[in-house]
């Protein structure tokens, strides 16, 4: 990421201490702590794989469960526009929550 910030000419003090950690700005502070909080409310499906034997099953993320996360947003009077970053994050998890390994 630092190297990204370098080709826009932005420089980075970076320390030892910050390795493995993300720096996030404080105006998407409260869309990080409600995607955060709908953690539990992922939507998924078991895929049953194989056959004759080699039966083999698989939970498939399918995405946030939007009826709960606004529930989650109004009782903490969120700003709409987290909803939208709730949902760009949940775009980018997908695919990582899906990886088979």
């Amino acid at each position: 990421m630092q190297e990204q910030f370098q080709e826009l000419g932005v420089s980075l003090a970076v320390s030892p201490d910050d390795e493995g950690t993300i720096a996030v700005m404080a105006c998407n502070w409260p869309s990080l702590e409600a995607f955060l909080a709908c953690a539990t409310q992922w939507r998924t499906e078991t895929v049953v794989m194989g056959g004759a034997g080699a039966i083999s099953s698989q939970i498939v993320f399918v995405g946030l469960d939007y009826k709960s996360c606004l529930d989650l947003l109004k009782f903490r009077a969120a700003p709409p526009h987290v909803f939208d970053d709730m949902q760009v994050m949940e775009e980018a998890a997908l695919p990582i929550l899906n990886e088979v390994a």
